[in-house]
């Protein structure tokens, strides 16, 4: 039968054999432990597997400091140039050995080594997204064994392969622009292709055994159950549950036979095959077991705030012909339907394209997900998974998107995506480059991709794979020289992202749509032989935006798209969060350390120019001063700016323009979290905290939203927007008020139908005309600004409420700091949450609480404070008492800085 040992930490812990036994080593252990060292062995320290060389010798005390700390992405940059060996002793048993089969599974390899084990050659590795099985039975020792991996530097290992392709012609680009200060070619190896620096983090090419490593062993008729796949499609009243078995045997193995088992946590039969399995190529061996389930038993999935999110437990079991339990697995998985809707628009150009959940449509509505960590094994600690994820369901969020130029996430961050009710889209890992096409990369690409879509299969979150991020886009528009040879690199972005990874994607999973880019025009980009001629087209598929000149705060600077998949704008961490990797010189946007952190070519002067666009930023005395301000400034024109467009995008719902665009049906903006303490798009900082933006989010993503904008004419212009799948009776109140006074100086009210899933137009009218009629008369885009409410039929708010200024923030009439004092803090229903009562004298706009050294999240940020009371809920993520809290406080308005 199998026997294994784990080898994922530090020392074998042996036991005495049974039917089965796991070896396993931890760091509680005696025996044995992991090191590694140098090419020259003059560096030479304890190591964790799972784990990674940066980690380890930091915590050997070779490398002293954080590695975010200040300039240390450059100056501990020599530990990518080095080449370093993993290696440690193990003990096998007699038992053991007589096994007819075994195999050293690596689960997870950093990236390109060559695996010996006693002094014998076993394998080699060239991609940290594949899991790799060696055969050992020749070379395994009953005693001491003695496993090294020895790792070439990926930098070295890179320019090879890339001089290697040249020789024939270059796979481009050829480096990364130089303010990423990283380095090259990662586009020739399969890894985490962040790791070599991009826009928004820093390069660390690290190396080392990111995941576990197994010892298997077993008789010759039985075999490795790696994978459990299992899709439900609703056939009339009928969901038909698909589970597909995967087992792994030696090339010599020609068949196995056994029992194979699945019980679903429900009230239906279990499903049992007896088989004769042979491999479908050598040693890869499957079946796939078929379950019918009433409808009416069934709950279904659903996204965030759509329904429930009800999970099944599902049980996989394979026997031997003697009942025996060699394999087990269990899964949660849930019931859905998933379509990706491209047809014809209504009495317009184009194609639709949006998510269909159980047949109804969805707007997305999220953000974009890098890696947490640029470090591999910290990229998938669960208490930062949880609190990012946990974020984004606060913000009412329902999808993330995956970005194809980090990694495949761990299996804790699909679960909880399925628990939290966030869709997935899936980008395969290419990203802004073109790849090599020679055979070996194609077969690693190959087995890459069959193993994650077999992996991810049964997570109900995932609904979308895509081939690539930006790469259609790259080479229609010369992004990297490639224009001469336009037809060479285009014959390699079909064999790669059409001929090699769709026929896998569709062979292991028929329930799923596949795209080839993002952005692309999704089937007319195919009808165009794959490259559009305009890949950013408003008609089809989706779309990436940025423009950093143009007036982020007009919502007509927007393109009218089918689907936002991208788009954003930067801004800095909180003072805090620098503080932490820095010194206090380094905090002036004039310096190094600044410099350092902004990877955007001409990023810190586009900021700027966009904050002057509309706001107030006083000559300081000192760059010390104006900083702390400038990081304020910029969170509000970053939170501003995307709540425009956000909201363009959700209005856009029910809009169809003369020429065909409009019907947008998702708004992913760029990017939900940080991999370092820098400039970047997120709207979460490194660790978890919460930007203005992420505030904002909370509102511009909620169910019901009233909405204004002015038009190119001058219009207001009132919709109220509904993701609700009932209709709702409402109360809209709209107010004018003057910045110099805490009493409206107009008030209307008018009943309205919330309609569901879909945006209602309740008012156009002149804006100038309105402000007159409501007694702002003079200088009265200066003097006056409009607030909205929206309320159920019993008095509650049912949308957050919104705001609209008539003009520049820059120079306002009566338009001065408001006195805001905290009146009381106290404790709330729960543990360690608290209510906050503030008070004001006067209108404070974008007001601003911080809790200094006390982590957590108010219910409300950076907002406009017209009431001379308020009151805000925080809540802790320590043990806090109220007066603690209250002095830990501080609050600033936007009057306070000008």
């Amino acid at each position: 039968m199998i026997r294994t040992i784990t080898l994922i930490a530090a020392l074998l812990c042996t036991s005495i054999y049974s039917e089965t036994a796991i070896h396993s080593l931890d760091s509680s252990s005696t025996d044995s432990a992991w090191t590694v060292r140098n090419a020259n062995g003059s560096i030479e320290v304890p190591a964790v597997v799972p784990g990674g060389i940066y980690t380890d010798l930091r915590a050997a005390g070779v490398l002293t400091q954080d590695i975010y700390y200040r300039f240390n992405d450059i100056n501990y940059r020599w530990v990518s140039r080095e080449n370093w060996t993993y290696s440690r002793n193990f003990i096998v048993e007699e038992e053991f050995i007589q096994m007819d089969q075994i195999f050293l599974v690596f689960h997870g390899v950093d990236t390109v080594a060559s695996v010996y084990l006693n002094d014998k050659h076993i394998g080699n590795t060239d991609n940290m997204f594949v899991r790799y099985s060696f055969p050992v039975k020749s070379v395994v020792q009953r005693g001491e064994n003695r496993l090294e991996v020895r790792f070439e530097s990926s930098i070295t290992a890179a320019e090879q392969q890339y001089q290697k392709q040249a020789l024939t012609y270059p796979v481009l680009p050829t480096c990364v622009p130089d303010e990423y200060r990283g380095e090259c070619h990662v586009n020739h190896l399969r890894k985490m292709q962040a790791s070599f620096s991009w826009d928004w983090g820093p390069a660390f090419p690290s190396a080392g055994l990111w995941k576990k490593v197994v010892l298997y062993a077993f008789v010759s008729d039985v075999a490795i159950l790696q994978e459990v796949t299992a899709s439900a499609k609703l056939i009339d009243n009928t969901w038909l549950l698909q589970i597909g078995i995967f087992l792994e045997a030696g090339k010599d193995i020609l068949q196995i036979s056994g029992k194979f088992e699945a019980i679903l946590e429900l009230d239906v039969i279990p499903v049992t095959e007896e088989a004769v399995l042979l491999p479908n190529e050598p040693g890869q061996f499957n079946t796939t077991l078929y379950m019918q389930i009433p409808k009416d038993k069934v709950e279904l999935w659903w996204p965030n705030e759509l329904g429930s999110q009800k999970l099944y437990n599902l049980s996989v079991r394979v026997k031997d012909n003697n009942d025996y339990i060699y394999g087990q697995m269990s899964l949660k998985i849930g019931f859905r339907t998933i379509e990706l809707v491209q047809e014809p628009v209504e009495s317009g150009e184009g194609l639709t394209f949006y998510i269909k959940i159980n047949n109804v449509p969805i707007f997305s509505k999220g953000s974009n997900w890098i890696p947490s960590h640029v470090l591999p094994e910290k990229s998938a600690d669960p208490d930062i998974i949880y609190t990012l994820l946990s974020s984004a369901k606060a913000a009412h969020m329902n999808m993330l998107r995956v970005w194809g130029g980090g990694m495949y996430e761990s299996d804790l961050f699909y679960q909880l995506a399925d628990e939290l009710g966030i869709l997935i889209w899936q980008d395969f890992m290419f990203a802004c480059s073109l790849y090599p096409t020679n055979s070996e990369f194609l077969q690693s690409v190959k087995k890459e991709v069959t193993q994650q879509v077999r992996r991810l299969h049964h997570h109900p979150s995932v609904v979308i794979w895509a081939g690539n991020n930006e790469n259609e886009a790259a080479l229609r528009d010369n992004w990297y020289g490639s224009s001469s040879r336009f037809d060479l690199y285009k014959a390699d972005y079909i064999k790669l992202y059409v001929d090699t990874i769709r026929p896998v994607v569709l062979a292991e999973d028929s329930t799923r749509p596949y795209i080839v880019s993002s952005p692309t025009n999704g089937i007319e980009s195919e009808r165009e032989g794959y490259i559009a001629e305009n890949p950013y087209s408003s008609l089809y598929g989706d779309v990436h935006y940025y423009n950093y000149i143009a007036d982020a705060w007009n919502p007509n600077n927007y393109p009218n798209t089918r689907f936002a998949s991208e788009y954003g704008f930067q801004s800095f961490p909180s003072l805090k969060s620098l503080s932490e990797v820095s010194i206090p010189s380094d905090l002036i946007m004039q310096s190094a350390f600044i410099d350092h952190r902004q990877h955007h070519p001409g990023g810190n002067s586009e900021l700027r120019l966009e904050i002057l666009q509309h706001l107030q930023l006083r000559n300081y005395e000192t760059p010390e001063e104006e900083f702390p301000t400038f990081i304020y400034f910029a969170q509000i024109n970053q939170a501003m700016s995307i709540k425009t467009a956000t909201e363009f995008y959700r209005r856009g719902r029910s809009l169809l323009t003369s020429d065909g665009q409009g019907v947008t049906m998702g708004a992913l903006y760029w990017q939900l979290n940080d991999i370092w303490q820098g400039a970047s798009w997120s709207s979460l900082e490194f660790g978890g905290k919460w930007k203005m933006l992420h505030y904002f989010a909370r509102n511009f993503f909620a169910p019901a939203l009233v909405s204004p904008s002015v038009t190119t004419d001058g219009d207001l212009q009132i919709h109220l927007i509904s993701d609700y799948l009932e209709d709702k009776e409402t109360m809209l109140r709209v107010s004018v008020y003057r910045w110099n006074s805490l009493d409206p100086v107009h008030q209307r009210s008018s009943a309205h139908t919330l309609h569901n899933a879909s945006v209602t137009k309740v008012f156009s009218g002149n804006l100038q005309t309105y402000l007159n009629n409501a007694g702002c008369e003079q200088n009265a885009v200066k003097s006056c600004f409009l607030h909205f409410s929206l309320f159920s039929e019993n008095g509650d708010n049912i949308s957050p409420d919104n705001f609209l200024f008539p003009g520049s923030l820059k120079e306002l009439t009566d338009f001065e700091a408001a006195t805001i004092t905290i009146k009381s803090v106290t404790p709330g229903r729960e543990a360690n949450t608290f209510e906050i009562t503030i008070e004001t004298n006067r209108v404070a706009l974008f007001v601003w609480l911080e809790a200094s050294d006390i982590p957590g999240e108010f219910s409300d940020n950076g907002f406009l404070l017209i009431t001379q009371t308020w009151k805000v809920e925080f809540n802790a993520k320590e043990e806090v008492t109220s007066e603690q809290l209250k002095g830990n406080i501080t609050i600033i308005s936007l009057a306070d800085t000008y």
